[in-house]
């Protein structure tokens, strides 16, 4: 190589060296001021409710069914070797009532990266890439007892699992990045991830492998570099309860990172990218947004068909956690609203949504909400508490696990931000004390409106449960004066999922959606109930002839 050569490439090893520094300087915060606290707007505060050390790089978090804080945490992002210590779930405790939090238990242990928690009746859902974990307490001892290896192999942490949600369906949703699955004998995805990556299995490997049982201490999680390289697209997908039934909800994405929906069950979700700025999508059966698109691959804002659009600007960031907020603890100003947050911009930011046709966009700027300044507020997950304030995880200033003699450093924190004028829900009434099984069918539909989405799903499935003897009171509910858009839409949705089979019903939702006194939420609900139970069905039933009529309405 001659002179001129090696000068040009010493130069351009340099220029690559300056910027690898510069991106990754932008992913750590090691001048922040540990002690301060974000900014709020006027008529907010803002405050810790749990710090380094009883919390690590939080990075997922979810509200059991006794109100109780689950964190997922731990020193597996970014770097884990095989013998890396796993992350663990565990219950952030305020136990004398001061606001703060004094104590945490380890629910639950041994997880590759933790980046979803959802709770369902007494199960704890885990995304924790390339696995996807249930746990349980079978003894009442606040400790999981059971962990049941629903899926594996579902590529690695960098673009792994995220946004486990339990819907208005009665099935969990979740996002996956576009990394890909190894694929080997006895460790298989089940074939709609390898349909997203574009992964052909060994000859005789099943669609869905089986799961397996645990017991404490005895759960082995799968381990996948870090580095390995991709597949052809990420996605949403959804399930039934233990795993059955998963299939392709949406597709073309790159690294989905949460997905949440509104009272009228309509999808949200944010999607990362490196170099041409992040988006945010409103996922729908069938979208593909673009990204590797076998012929026509999108990633703007522009109309593109056949991909489908995305729902506003593209912002330089790296949005994290997506929740809809619509707490009575709120002023009306911050309520019927998406909050997303933003670890690289430090913020958390209000995404006030308006329709345009069938797709959801943001009405103006997005208007920041929590600004971090010059605190250590590098927001991943959010969550609407059982008291109606927003909680806000923290994670470290580093990009990753640190260590000092062995013992590790990095720093986490919980915030709560709660409005001055509103005093904290009462949540802890009596009915809390009572098992499902003694509530009313009021005092279940009453949880469909509550903040939490453990109350949501365990209310519908006490009433599915109890089956066709709740009908005539359901229905009696959604004609009441008044109802909100939450209780309609579940209420709605509880009555899709009671007899299934009884093709009587499928002709009284599609008279209801075409029924002008009924709400707007309600006809639609009707009609996506209606399509929901005919394709669930299996037995080859058609729309009803009304139905084609319906869709052409141009309200």
């Amino acid at each position: 190589m001659n002179v001129i050569a090696i000068t040009r490439l010493s130069a351009w090893l340099a220029f690559l060296s300056a910027g690898c520094q510069l991106a990754t300087a932008a992913f750590v915060d090691p001048s922040a001021e540990r002690d301060a606290l974000p900014t709020v707007p006027p008529g907010f505060e803002v405050s810790f409710f749990a710090r380094e050390p009883l919390v690590r790089q939080p990075c997922s978090m979810a509200f059991d069914a006794k109100g109780r804080l689950c964190v997922g945490m731990g020193p597996q992002y970014r770097s884990p070797k095989p013998e890396t210590p796993g992350d663990s779930v565990v219950l952030v405790l305020d136990t004398d009532g001061d606001g703060n939090a004094d104590r945490t238990k380890i629910f639950a242990t041994g997880f590759n990266a933790i980046q979803g928690l959802a709770w369902h009746g007494r199960d704890l859902w885990v995304a924790n890439a390339p696995d996807l974990t249930v746990v349980r307490d079978l003894d009442g001892d606040d400790e999981a007892d059971e962990y049941v290896l629903i899926y594996t192999d579902l590529g690695n942490l960098e673009h792994g699992l995220h946004g486990l949600n339990w819907a208005p369906d009665g099935r969990l949703y979740m996002s996956k990045g576009n990394s890909k699955g190894l694929t080997q004998p006895g460790r298989i995805a089940p074939k709609p991830f390898r349909d997203l990556w574009g992964m052909p299995a060994p000859t005789g490997s099943p669609d869905f492998p089986e799961p397996r049982t645990f017991k404490k201490g005895e759960y082995q999680k799968a381990y996948h570099d870090p580095a390995d390289d991709w597949g052809v697209q990420g996605g949403v997908l959804r399930c039934d309860d233990g795993g059955l039934n998963l299939e392709i909800v949406s597709r073309g994405m790159r690294n989905p990172w949460d997905i949440t929906f509104d009272t009228g069950f309509n999808w949200l979700g944010t999607d990362n990218d490196q170099t041409t700025g992040d988006r945010v999508f409103m996922p729908f059966f069938g979208a593909n947004f673009g990204w590797n698109h076998p012929w026509s691959a999108h990633w703007g804002t522009d109309a593109h068909p056949p991909t489908a659009p995305v729902s506003g600007p593209l912002f330089e960031g790296s949005g994290t956690g997506v929740i809809y907020g619509d707490s009575p603890q709120f002023p009306s100003s911050h309520r019927g609203v998406f909050y997303i947050n933003d670890w690289l911009r430090k913020a958390t930011f209000v995404w006030r949504p308006r329709w345009d046709g069938a797709l959801l966009r943001p009405a103006g700027e997005w208007e920041p909400f929590v600004q971090g300044g010059k605190s250590l507020f590098r927001p991943t997950d959010l969550q609407v508490g059982p008291d109606g304030a927003l909680w806000i995880l923290g994670w470290s200033s580093g990009y990753g696990a640190e260590y000092k003699d062995g013992q590790m450093t990095s720093e986490g924190r919980v915030f709560r931000v709660v409005s001055k004028s509103s005093p904290p829900a009462r949540w802890q009434t009596p009915k809390r004390d009572k098992p499902l099984a003694k509530w009313t069918v009021s005092e279940l539909v009453e949880d469909f409106d509550g903040p939490l989405p453990v109350w949501r799903i365990d209310a519908q499935d006490e009433l599915v449960r109890r089956g066709p003897s709740v009908k005539a009171e359901l229905l009696s509910m959604l004609g009441t004066r008044g109802i909100n858009e939450a209780r309609e839409t579940w209420t709605a949705w509880t009555l899709g999922r009671l007899t299934p089979q009884d093709r009587t019903m499928d002709e009284w939702f599609s008279a209801r959606a075409g029924d002008s006194a009924t709400s707007l939420n309600l006809r639609v609900q009707w009609l996506r109930i209606l399509a929901h139970r005919i394709r669930q069905s299996g037995d080859g039933r058609e729309l009803p002839v009304g139905v084609m009529n319906l869709l052409g309405n141009q309200e």
